[in-house]
This record gives C-alpha cells, structure tokens and sequence, in this order.
C-alpha cells in the first residue's frame, strides 16, 4: 500500500544523476548537430563572391609598415572613442582617473597592497572614496553635520566615471575576487556604498537643489543692463551685442547653457521647418527679419546628442519691445559682424581669442556663459546664485504660469512628467540662494 501511495519513486534517477547523453566531467563535449553551419555559410558566400571577382593580389605588408599602420589607425581609433562623450566628460573622468592612480602610488607596494589601475580591487576604492574622495570633495553643507561633505551625486558620479575608465583599460565585467579580474566598481559592495552614503546623507538632512531660476523682470533688468555698458571699440560693441543676443536666447529657447553656446548659422530654419535661412551656413547681408524663426540643433542636445533631422524644434517669435526681441537683435549683429569684417560663418556667438579684437571660431562655453551671468549680476546687486542653467529653470517656470505646463513641457523639450515637475517646483532651488 504505500508503494502505491508513493507512485514510481522508487523508479526515479539518483538526484547526482546526469541527464541522458550528458559528458561526463572530464570528457570532451560533443558538437550538436548543424553546430558551426551558419558561420560556415556565411564563409562560403564569401568565397563565392571572391570567386566572381577579378583575382587581385593584395601586397604583404612588411612587419614595419604593419606596426606602423596599427599605430596610427589604433591611436585615431582612440580619439574616435574619446569623442562618444563629450569633452568635459572625458576631462573630468580622467582627473579622478588621476586622482586614484596617484592616490594608489602612496600605497607600500612591499607590503602587497595594489598600486596600480591594473590591479587595484574595490577595497582600493572603498578606502579611497571613503579615506580621501569624501573629503577632499566635500562642497556640500548638510544641517545634521558640523563640516562639509561630498555630495551623494558627486560620489556616485566618481564611481560611474572610474568604471568607465576600468572599462577602458580592458577590465570589463562583473569583478572575480578570485582570480582579480574585471571592473572593480562592477560588484555589490560598490554597489551599496552608493546607495548607503545617499542614504547616510539623507538622514543627516541633504537635500539636493535646483538651480536659482531667473525671472522675467530680472531677466528684463539683465538686458537693458548690458545694453548701457560703455563698448570702449568697435569690437567691444559686438561683444555687448553677443551677449545681450545669448541672455535673449537662452530666455526663448530654454536651452543649456553649452546648447546655447553652440547655436550655429545652419540651425535657423524658415516657418516650414524644411527650408534653411542661411543656405550652407552662409549670411547674407541686408535679410529681412522673419516674424518667427525654427532652430533644429545642428550639434544635438544633452538629451539627444544626434543629428538635426532627429532634434525636436525650438521655435522663436519675434517681440513686440525691440529690444527684448531676439531676432531682431541677432540680425543687426550679425550685419555688424559682417560690416567689421568679423562675419559669422559656422558658430553664432563666438568667444574672444587671447589677441583680443577677434573672434575665435568655436562656441561659446557655458563656464563662459557663467562667468558673464554672474559678473553681470553682481554688478547690477542681483546676483542670488543664478548661473546659466537659470535661464532655463526660469523660463519654464514662467511660461507654465503664463501659457500653461503643457507649453513650458514643450518649450523646454521635456518628456517625462517627474522631470518637467522638477524644473517647475518653486522650492527645489532654496538651498543655492545667497545672500
């Protein structure tokens, strides 16, 4: 009776048991059937089509002019890869690169510690990060702390940038602490210290900010404010004329101060959207001023870094005060430029070189950007901690009261609901007002 009540166990296979056909350890495995056919396929049309062709015979390059090629193709190859982030990126993950490396080189090497990129294991980063990084990088103030720390995003994004930067040197996939290899930063522990030292700060009072928006009426003050600067040169003229023309489409386009910065002639697009204003990228003297002009980013954006066929439009109206309508301002500047022998011919707003009284081919950055907000601002008694990424929350806000949040998500070019609240809470900010 209780063979019956227990079925055919007394049938079933040992649970070490092999299921049937299985190698044994030790013995070779067997090639499924058709293993390899597709691969051999393919090398078969290859062969076919080499057949077809005209026999050529390719010269055998000599072991000099070998290692010459992979040199130098190897090392633009490298500057290639370099450039799938942008440069500030790059700069800033090779400098804590650098900052880890020499941190490792204090370590007594006799005594079997790691001191090398090559070798290091995240219990070199977590004594890094926690003995030097934290506080060597501490610009955050917290409310339950009585000395400044480093921010949790500045933490995660030092990790983030060494994984990179492992990845880069061939240490790619989950760390093996047996055999030390792969990336160190891809393992649990380093893992949970991000999210312990969020946490950690979280409890102590860290709050993250937005930065300061700025207003209409301040930003009406700005413009009127760089217009009565004394030029002092002809060339000191354009300058003013740049920067009241920046400040203005920053405002109307919500644009990053670097996105800003790379306006260029081939983005400006005619009511259609199809047709280009400056046809190759070129101005010509004496355009009208269009009622409404379309700019598809020509260098992408932070968010969509391809090319213009694929950027969501910025659309600019002119303004009924003349002087805070940027078309018009943008028009006569570049009339200007062009009388003056200083014509625009890829990027609009252009800095200085180091010989002054010209411009430098290249865009005009958003430290400079900046620099000149906060100058300015300081100048006018303004200044509450705005930086160019003011324009941007400030426009936002001010359109969703005006227009709508809909119109500000459009304006701003903003897709996900929780980031569009982001920009448009009036209280994210508090934390970066100064006196």
């Amino acid at each position: 009776m209780s063979l019956l009540l227990q079925g055919p166990s007394h049938h079933r296979e040992p649970r070490d048991h092999l299921p049937r056909g299985a190698p044994t350890e030790g013995a070779p495995l067997l090639a499924a059937p058709y293993q390899g056919f597709l691969a051999r396929s393919v090398l078969g049309q290859l062969e076919q089509l080499a057949a077809r062709r005209p026999a050529s015979s390719p010269s055998l390059l000599a072991p000099a002019a070998a290692n010459q090629l992979y040199a130098t193709s190897l090392g633009a190859a490298a500057t290639v890869i370099s450039h799938s982030n942008a440069d500030e990126t790059v700069g800033r993950r090779l400098c804590i690169g650098l900052e880890f490396q020499t941190w490792l080189g204090t370590l007594p090497s006799s005594s079997g510690f790691p001191v090398t990129l090559q070798t290091s294991r995240p219990e070199e980063l977590l004594v890094f990060m926690q003995g030097h990084f934290i506080l060597a990088h501490a610009g955050s103030t917290v409310p339950g702390l009585g000395h400044r720390v480093a921010s949790p995003q500045g933490v995660s994004c030092a990790l983030s940038h060494l994984s990179t930067l492992f990845e880069g040197l061939g240490r790619r996939g989950p760390y093996d602490p047996v055999h030390g290899t792969g990336n160190p930063c891809d393992c649990d522990e380093i893992t949970r210290y991000k999210r312990g030292y969020r946490h950690d700060m979280w409890e102590a009072g860290y709050q993250e900010s937005s930065a300061v928006p700025l207003g209409h009426p301040q930003l009406v003050a700005l413009v009127r404010h760089l217009d009565l600067r004394e030029p002092g040169s002809p060339f000191g003229q354009l300058l003013h004329e740049r920067d009241g023309c920046l400040v203005l489409y920053s405002w109307a386009s919500a644009m990053r101060g670097k996105e800003g910065g790379r306006l260029c002639l081939l983005d400006f697009f005619r009511a259609d959207r199809r047709t280009p204003l400056f046809p190759g990228g070129v101005y010509s003297p004496g355009q009208p001023v269009p009622s409404e002009v379309w700019v598809l980013p020509t260098h992408g954006t932070k968010t969509n870094k391809r090319g213009r066929v694929h950027q969501d439009p910025v659309h600019l109206k002119s303004h009924l005060d003349p002087q805070l309508c940027f078309p018009t301002r943008l028009w006569a500047h570049l009339d200007h430029c062009l009388a003056l022998g200083h014509g625009a011919t890829h990027f609009v707003f252009r800095p200085q070189t180091a010989v002054r009284g010209h411009f430098k081919e290249a865009p005009f950055s958003s430290s400079s950007f900046n620099k000149l907000v906060q100058d300015q601002l300081g100048r006018m008694g303004q200044f509450s901690g705005e930086t160019a990424h003011s324009f941007r929350r400030g426009t936002l806000q001010h359109t969703a009261a005006t227009e709508g949040v809909l119109a500000a998500a459009v304006q701003g070019r903003i897709k996900t609901p929780a980031i569009l609240e982001r920009y448009l809470d009036p209280n994210r900010h508090l934390g970066r007002l100064r006196p």
